[in-house]
């Protein structure tokens, strides 16, 4: 999409606050469904403190964890008064308005016949947010 807009134009993004979120269970699986949405996922099975289940036949192991201290995540929807009209404002700049519908704290990282490992892209995204705070505290 930032392809498209011109190099005097910015993207802005309005990131509407709902009050009182739900609070949902967040699943990163290792493969491509073509489903979002709300699904039933406590049919898991917790043997001594893992997470295994199968899907489409293959066993998943999955471990929960936790956002940095002080983050939430938001799931997020283009707002319903969004329509294409909305999108321009006075100054040609284009502008994505999105409404929190769910937040999350933590999250299930599932991964095909093994346990997420702490090299793993999102584990390792989220303990980066943590090493970065350090690197730029004053």
């Amino acid at each position: 999409m930032l392809a498209d807009i011109s190099e005097d134009a910015h993207e802005l993004l309005n990131l509407k606050r709902t009050q009182d979120l739900p609070t949902e269970k967040l699943h990163l699986l290792p493969c491509a469904i073509s489903h979002d949405g709300t699904a039933k996922t406590d049919y898991f099975v917790i043997a001594e403190n893992q997470l295994v289940t199968s899907f489409r036949g293959r066993q998943l192991q999955g471990c929960q964890t936790s956002l940095p201290a002080g983050y939430m995540g938001h799931i997020v929807v283009e707002s319903a008064a969004a329509d294409d009209a909305a999108f321009e404002d006075s100054d040609s700049k284009m502008r994505l308005e999105l409404q929190s519908t769910e937040c999350f704290d933590k999250l299930t990282v599932w991964e095909h016949d093994r346990l997420p490992q702490p090299a793993d892209e999102m584990i390792s995204a989220l303990q980066w947010i943590e090493v970065a705070a350090c690197i730029h505290e004053d």
